[in-house]
């Protein structure tokens, strides 16, 4: 499987399961389109952020209106650089969104060793450099269960399905905002987000 294929796959999980605080999931969105420059150009000045692929965008429902963490997943079958995609995760902080995640997967054949090697230098960086990013790491398995390497290490415990997944990423974005939402152009960006995504403002 591939890693756009593992996007997808996990989509239409989350869709068959219709998980309460999910109200939608997006993948694979190209935010460099006609559309978003043409709406850009309408209601601001200045030319739209570059163009940008966003892996997976969730809309999670909060007491307070939506959440809209990005997500940019890796997936791991062997041994790659450990810091894959965080460059692209920190990106999407441009367009607004309320959190960064970045989702390492790693495949179910990949030993424990290496994939705790993989997780302790990203972790490393992301505490060192105070990254405002949410990490995740986990392994996948046939039916579509996770064990967790970080932000918590339950893999010498229990498998969780992607509700579980899903609960603990929202939960642990609503801490780690964007800190570019200070910024009132950033702000205008989210504005032109939630409306290409079709979410009322």
């Amino acid at each position: 499987m591939t890693e756009r294929d593992l996007v997808k796959e996990i989509k239409k999980l989350v869709e068959e399961r219709k998980i309460d605080f999910v109200k939608k999931v997006f993948t694979h969105l190209n935010l460099g389109t006609t559309k978003f420059n043409e709406l850009w150009k309408d209601w601001w000045s200045g030319e739209a952020p570059p163009r940008m692929e966003v892996d997976m965008i969730f809309v999670f429902l909060d007491y307070d209106g939506v959440m809209i963490p990005s997500v940019e997943v890796k997936f791991f079958r062997e041994k790659e650089k450990f810091y894959y995609g965080i460059e692209q995760a920190l990106a999407y902080s441009l367009f607004g969104f309320d959190s960064i995640v970045l989702w390492h997967i790693f495949d179910q054949e990949m030993k424990n060793n290496v994939v705790e090697g993989f997780v302790r230098a990203v972790e490393e960086l992301v505490r060192g450099f105070e990254i405002p990013l949410v990490y995740f790491a986990t392994k996948i398995y046939e039916g579509m269960e996770f064990e967790f390497f970080s932000p918590w290490k339950l893999y010498s415990s229990k498998r969780s399905d992607i509700e579980y997944v899903l609960m603990s990423m929202k939960n642990i974005c609503k801490n780690m905002k964007n800190p570019l939402l200070l910024n009132e152009e950033v702000k205008q960006r989210r504005n032109v987000l939630k409306t290409i995504l079709k979410i009322p403002v």
